[in-house]
C-alpha cells in the first residue's frame, strides 16, 4: 500500500513538473494626455428645448475628460413668467447636489427669471454664497468649470417659485461654452 502511494505521489510530481507555465501581461493603460492649452479651446453654443410646466433639469457635458467652462445659460420661456423661475439645486461633476431653492427657502431663491419676464442668464444670476462655483475663463468671463468624460458635466433644476403654467409653456436654453475643440458637447433639458 505503501509502494502504491509513493507511485501516486511521483506521478503527481512529474505531472506538474510537465506543466508548462506561460506569461500572461495585462493592458497597459495609456498614458495620460496632456493638458488641452487655450489653443486647442474654442466656444461653441448648444441649445435645448422643453415644455415647462413647474420645473425642468439642464444637463451639460462633455466627452472629453478635460474641463470645459460655461460662462451663459440663458434661459427663454415663449410666455412671460408667471413666477419667479428660480435656481433649485446644482450638481457639478458629480461632487454632490446642492439643493438651493425649495418651498419656504426665500432667503436662498436663486432668481433666474423674474415674474412677467421672459428670460434670463442662470451663470450670471450667481449670487456670492455660490461664487465658489464661479471661475474666470481664459477668456475672462465668469463661468462655471466643469470635468468632461463619464462622470463630469453641470446638471441645474430650475423652478416656479410657486403655480404653474396652466396652459405650459416652452422653456428654452441656450449655453455658451469654452471646451476643447476636439470634444462633443451635449446639453439636454426635460
Amino acid at each position: 500500500m505503501r509502494s502504491i502511494q509513493c507511485a501516486a505521489v511521483a506521478l503527481i510530481l512529474l505531472g506538474i513538473t510537465s506543466i508548462t507555465l506561460g506569461f500572461v501581461s495585462g493592458q497597459v493603460p495609456p498614458p495620460p494626455s496632456p493638458p488641452k492649452l487655450l489653443s486647442q479651446y474654442g466656444v461653441v453654443r448648444v441649445y435645448a428645448s422643453t415644455s415647462f410646466n413647474t420645473r425642468v433639469q439642464i444637463t451639460i457635458t462633455s466627452r472629453e475628460a478635460a474641463p470645459f467652462f460655461v460662462s451663459g445659460l440663458t434661459l427663454f420661456l415663449s410666455i412671460p413668467a408667471s413666477s419667479n423661475i428660480v435656481l433649485s439645486s446644482i450638481n457639478v461633476d458629480s461632487m454632490g447636489l446642492i439643493q438651493v431653492s425649495g418651498s419656504g427657502a426665500t432667503s436662498s431663491q436663486v432668481v433666474i427669471v423674474t415674474s412677467g419676464s421672459t428670460y434670463g442668464d442662470i451663470v450670471q444670476s450667481m449670487p456670492s454664497y455660490l461664487s465658489f462655483l464661479i471661475v474666470k475663463d481664459p477668456l475672462g468671463n465668469n463661468a462655471i468649470i466643469a470635468n468632461g468624460g463619464g462622470s463630469g458635466g453641470v446638471v441645474i433644476a430650475v423652478g416656479i417659485l410657486s403655480g404653474a403654467y396652466s396652459g405650459g409653456a416652452t422653456l428654452s436654453a441656450v449655453a455658451t461654452i469654452l471646451a476643447p475643440s476636439d470634444t462633443i458637447v451635449t446639453m439636454t433639458i426635460g
